[in-house]
């Protein structure tokens, strides 16, 4: 298979030389100078632009080693353009990209493999079958304790995350998918911490602890407990099985082959580490499946939650602007609410005679004139105005309600103050404003119905 290489990470190294070991050829390098200037055994790999990958047909697939925002960026296009990818994982490469990879891995079905190389040591591979088989029993707890080595007396916290990456995913493998997280730091100080303590739990799983902590020489050490005895693996360094891990990724249907979902599950452990770093206490892990459906329907959610709200307040807003910047006085408000403001299109066009409807209606507000001291009034015309026409129709109002016995009917009859067309116009667009964002989102609701659903298919 022909390989191409991105990213200048020195764990490329073991797997390069696996890969060549295997006959595989490496056909091109990008972004990985700094890797090449200090292994001369990889000077002759030809170098492109990573965009050339894209292109290239020869090279079947890429090892991607590092964490730089080009090398990252390279990554995802890369795996949108379908080129399978074998990724050494590093917390430096993003929580953030991992997941967009998991949503471009889900869509197009590309291949996406970390290189957790654990998962091929002889030794942990016929203990996780043991554990599957039930021959040890149940498992009770689980601990992986390292010891670092360095010039210095504490830890840091780049050491530890680079130290616990592929250490989470075998806890992992071996005792399940654990939704529990606690992170202690002991001895701590200006350079760093004494001891890092990471503790994984969940329902009806085993628990299991991470330590690390400095001193003279590495050690790596794994520790089982089973209702039949503890079973305990102790290495020098850290497991590592290249050639295999080479193997099953070219293979690509490796029983033990890790999946970008655990890769992005060991990056939220890490990130929830953090956190109950930060607020002293243990975090709680809720995994979902990843998709570009339940992407949008989590992001339609969210903004229709919003857009309820923006509804609530904008007409909030409309009933206050309505209430002080009415252009008619509360008078004219009141008269209308009580039945007792004559239209304009209560008069026969261009004249002072009611309409039937409106005659009626006059029967009904003489005989409210008469019982409340209320006053009555007419809307001025408007298209066009025409102020003569307003007297001689305010006059035979008079006259009527004077003749059905309304007192005072000359002074309790008025003229309402021309209502503004501009205001009229502008709180019927108000109206229909506030009401669109809501009217908008729930129109776009129909996109979920057309939204692309997960396939089951596994790259």
């Amino acid at each position: 298979m022909n390989f191409a290489l991105l990213g200048d990470d020195a764990a490329a190294v073991p797997l390069i030389r696996a890969a060549l070991a295997a006959g595989h050829r490496f056909t091109r390098s990008s972004l990985a100078e700094r890797l090449i200037a200090t292994h001369a055994e990889f000077a002759t790999i030809p170098k492109a632009a990573w965009e050339e990958l894209l292109i290239d047909n020869d090279v079947a697939a890429v090892l991607v080693a590092g964490d730089s925002d080009d090398v990252q960026t390279a990554a995802k296009q890369l795996a949108s353009a379908g080129k399978p990818l074998l990724i050494v994982p590093r917390l430096a490469f993003g929580a953030a990209c991992a997941y967009e990879l998991s949503l471009i891995r889900d869509d197009s079905h590309v291949t996406l493999m970390p290189a957790f190389e654990h998962r091929f040591d002889p030794e942990l591979v016929a203990l996780s079958q043991q554990l599957a088989n039930g021959e040890q029993g149940a498992i009770r707890r689980m601990q992986v304790d390292r010891v670092l080595t360095s010039p210095t007396s504490s830890l840091t916290e780049a050491e530890i995350d680079a130290a616990s990456l592929a250490d989470i995913d075998l806890l992992q493998w071996l005792g399940g998918r654990y939704d529990q997280v606690t992170a202690q730091r002991s001895g701590q100080s200006e350079h760093g911490c004494s001891q890092a303590t990471l503790t994984l739990a969940g329902a009806g799983l085993p628990d299991a602890t991470w330590t690390a902590r400095r001193g003279s020489a590495d050690v790596w050490r794994l520790t089982v407990e089973t209702e039949r005895g503890p079973i305990t693996l102790e290495r020098s360094a850290n497991p590592r099985s290249p050639v295999a891990l080479m193997a099953a990724f070219v293979a690509a249907d490796a029983p033990n082959a890790p999946e970008w979902s655990d890769a992005v599950r060991v990056f939220d452990v890490l990130d929830a580490a953090k956190r109950s770093l930060r607020r002293r206490r243990t975090i709680d892990l809720h995994f979902e499946t990843l998709s570009e459906r339940q992407q949008f329907k989590t992001q339609m959610t969210a903004i229709g939650c919003g857009m309820l709200m923006l509804t609530l307040f904008l007409m909030l807003a409309l009933l206050g602007l309505g209430a002080l910047l009415e252009s008619r006085d509360r008078a004219v408000r009141d008269a209308e609410a009580a039945g007792l403001l004559l239209k304009e299109s209560d008069f026969e066009s261009h004249a002072a005679v009611l309409t039937p409807a409106a005659e009626a209606r006059l029967e009904r507000m003489a005989e409210r004139l008469k019982d409340e001291p209320k006053s009555a009034y007419l809307e001025p015309s408007s298209d066009p105005p025409n102020s003569e026409l307003d007297q001689r129709r305010r006059t035979k109002i008079v006259e009527r309600l004077a003749n059905r016995g309304v007192e005072a009917a000359d002074h309790r009859t008025s003229l309402a103050a021309t209502r503004s067309t501009a205001w009229d116009t502008m709180m019927r667009i108000l109206r229909l404003a506030w009401i669109a964002p809501l009217v908008v989102f729930l129109v776009l609701q129909g996109l979920i119905l057309v939204a692309k659903p997960t396939s089951s298919k596994k790259s």
